[in-house]
């Protein structure tokens, strides 16, 4: 090898003589479920979804496409937000230390 091509790393990944190498996380139980306080707060989220879309689609039936398109716009986002945060919250929340070496 010369200074172009330096040799590869250990085959886990870490560099050699890093001084934080340590063994990976012990593998994650198979079936986790959600604490009750995450299902309600997705419970409500997902209620929140729910009446963001039917919010955005009463706007425009009711106020037509040129005046309800700033309020069907920023109830549709916060539907999908509200959605993606409650499939978060109903799965058993995020997982920070997903990476190997945690």
């Amino acid at each position: 090898m010369d200074a172009t091509n330096p040799p590869l790393p250990p085959a886990d990944g870490a560099p050699p003589g890093h001084p934080f190498v340590h063994e990976p996380a012990p593998p994650p139980p198979r079936v986790t479920f959600p604490d009750a306080g995450s299902v309600a707060r997705g419970a409500v989220l997902a209620g929140l979804a729910a009446a963001a879309a039917v919010g955005a689609v009463v706007s425009v039936q009711r106020l037509g496409w040129l005046l309800a398109a700033p309020v069907a716009v920023i109830l549709g986002l916060t539907g999908v937000l509200a959605a993606w945060a409650a499939a978060i919250h109903l799965t058993g929340g995020e997982k920070f230390d997903d990476h190997p070496w945690v």
